[in-house]
């Protein structure tokens, strides 16, 4: 699977119905443990999560974006 911070970054700036909170909700519905703090860390490539971690993100982000 490739790396969704991008793409999260991008609908975060470009689609106003798409939030970071609306995206943390997603991700710790699919088993995420960052708070929406390191989640935006992750996101900004501020912080490096672990493998499994960006798998939740780009599950979130399916459920978004389907």
């Amino acid at each position: 699977m490739n790396d969704p911070r991008q793409r999260a970054r991008d609908l975060l700036e470009h689609d106003s119905s798409i939030t970071l909170e609306r995206l943390w909700i997603k991700y710790w519905a699919e088993g995420g443990n960052a708070d929406p703090l390191e989640l935006d860390a992750y996101v900004h490539e501020a912080l490096k999560p672990h493998p499994f971690e960006l798998d939740l993100i780009a599950w979130a982000m399916e459920d978004l974006c389907p």
